[in-house]
């Protein structure tokens, strides 16, 4: 073997490993996430997982904007609890409607989380900034994770327009806590600086 395939082989190796780190973290805060609010459904495990997947690399894109690595990991643990009730939001719809409404447009958008974001405009701290962050990845995650269980969306008909919804409102959700979480950080620059 020459030298560029060793070179390349190792950094997969590295990367895997990265990836298989990053994902025991996540199955075990997971795990204590899940006993934390008594939830033994394996449709709800999976979810939940999705979604702390999906926070770790959301608080990464903040890496280049961030000063340090400690201030990545508070974020993400601040983030955590809101996220997890984000994944948790979309299916209330069967405890409160039924399970024959379940998966209704309402409670399966982003609808929620844009009101949300409405209201908190005007807040400009981090803190709160990083809950309703953390609940906006929660509800993209649960959103596009129903994509791959092939999801009906009440009142909305056929598949591709099912699709579309759910992926469409999953992806704003997490573009607009994005958004709404680097102007909070380029506030909070600006306060620190003047």
């Amino acid at each position: 073997m020459n030298a560029m395939t060793i070179d390349a082989i190792q950094k997969s190796k590295k990367a895997f490993l990265i990836l298989g780190v990053f994902l025991a973290i996540a199955i075990t805060i997971n795990f204590f996430v899940l006993n934390f609010f008594d939830q033994t459904s394996s449709y709800r495990a999976a979810h939940s997982l999705v979604g702390i997947l999906t926070l770790m690399g959301f608080v990464f894109t903040f890496s280049s904007s961030v000063s340090s690595k400690i201030r990545l990991v508070f974020m993400f643990f601040i983030s955590l609890i809101p996220c997890y009730l984000g994944t948790v939001f979309s299916d209330l719809d069967i405890t409160l409607l039924g399970i024959g409404e379940h998966r209704n447009p309402i409670f399966h958008s982003g609808v929620l989380f844009f009101l949300i974001l409405f209201v908190a405009r005007r807040f400009k701290s981090i803190f709160p900034a990083l809950i309703i962050a953390g609940f906006g990845v929660g509800l993209g995650s649960h959103l596009i994770w129903d994509l791959f269980d092939q999801a009906d969306v009440r009142w909305i008909p056929g598949g591709f327009l099912d699709s579309s919804w759910l992926g469409l409102n999953g992806l704003f959700c997490l573009i607009f806590a994005r958004i709404f979480l680097l102007s909070r950080l380029v506030i909070s620059k600006m306060e620190k600086s003047t």
